[in-house]
Formats: C-alpha cells, sequence, structure tokens
C-alpha cells in the first residue's frame, strides 16, 4: 500500500469498486506521469475525502471524482464538491505542486457543466478532455484578482507592478 503525506493530509489507498472500471478504460493517461487510483485522504486519522483518481505531471495534479450514475451525481451536493475541490488545492499545495485541477466524471450524463466550482464531463468525454489548471498557491490567486482590479480600473501601472511580483515568486517557486 502507497501512503504520501501531505501535512496534515495522509494519502492512501483503498479498495477498487467494480462501477469504477468503465472510468478507468476511458480515462487519458498520455499526458501525465502516474496516476493512483482510489485515494482517500486522512486528516487526523479520519477520512475526510476520497479520490477515484489522481493524476500527476511535473507541474500539476488532477484529482478526479467518478459517478457512475446522473442519479449518484445528482445526490453529490454542491457544498461537498466545494469542499473536495479544497481539499484538492490544499493538497496539492501541501506536495509541493503549483497548480491542480478537480472534475467530476460522470457516467450517463449528455453534456459539460460546472457544478461547485468544478468542471463536471460526461464519462465520454473523458479520454479528449485536455484539463485546465488553476494555482495551488492562494497568494498567486490574490495576486491575479488584483491584476485584473487594477488593469479593469485604468491603473495599469500597479497592474504591472504586481505582474513583476507575480513572475518574481513564480520564479522563486522553481
Amino acid at each position: 500500500m502507497i501512503e504520501l503525506r501531505s501535512d496534515p493530509y495522509v494519502l492512501t489507498s483503498r479498495t477498487v469498486q467494480d462501477t469504477e472500471l468503465d472510468f478507468r478504460l476511458n480515462l487519458n493517461l498520455s499526458w501525465c506521469r502516474g496516476v493512483l487510483f482510489n485515494v482517500v485522504a486522512l486528516k487526523n486519522s479520519v477520512a475526510i475525502v476520497e479520490y477515484d483518481a489522481i493524476l500527476w505531471t511535473d507541474e500539476a495534479l488532477m484529482f478526479i471524482e467518478y459517478k457512475d450514475s446522473v442519479a449518484a451525481y445528482k445526490n453529490l451536493s454542491t457544498r461537498r464538491i466545494q469542499q473536495i475541490g479544497s481539499y484538492a488545492k490544499n493538497i496539492a499545495a501541501g506536495l509541493g505542486y503549483k497548480t491542480y485541477t478537480f472534475v467530476v466524471v460522470v457516467n450517463e450524463l449528455t453534456v459539460p457543466t460546472t457544478r461547485g466550482g468544478a468542471v463536471v464531463i460526461p464519462l465520454f468525454m473523458l479520454g479528449s478532455y485536455e484539463p485546465a489548471f488553476s494555482s495551488a498557491i492562494s497568494e498567486l490567486e490574490l495576486i491575479d484578482k488584483l491584476i485584473d482590479k487594477y488593469t479593469k480600473g485604468g491603473n495599469l501601472e500597479v497592474a504591472g507592478d504586481f505582474v513583476k511580483l507575480k513572475t518574481i515568486i513564480e520564479t522563486g517557486l522553481s
């Protein structure tokens, strides 16, 4: 059993479920360096969230929650999707990744959508899905918001200073 630590989280594996076989067959692994299936994130030895897959590259993590039917997806609350996405961001940052994404994949869904801040895609689209990653570093998100604010407000000098600051921070993280 593999166990990864990302304070205060511990990632460990759980048993494979037969309902996830279609999900695994449709998963595109060509873009990533590795994948862990059926991961449980523990905090203080208590299971707080499960991911059906975590894929990674050198720079990013992709967390996937799979639902085998639209009914199972509808039973997943928007608030819970937000929580699962938030844990994904914290785990990615704790493991030292700059970017992450959280995606919900649903069997029998017909069109992609968003819910709780997460991208929700049908299972049939998973094989060709190209993830869009977000910053796992909260400070960089704040800087992006400030850049947008000052650019829209017409204060390009201040926006430019924030762009320089962001570049300095990103360079230091490399």
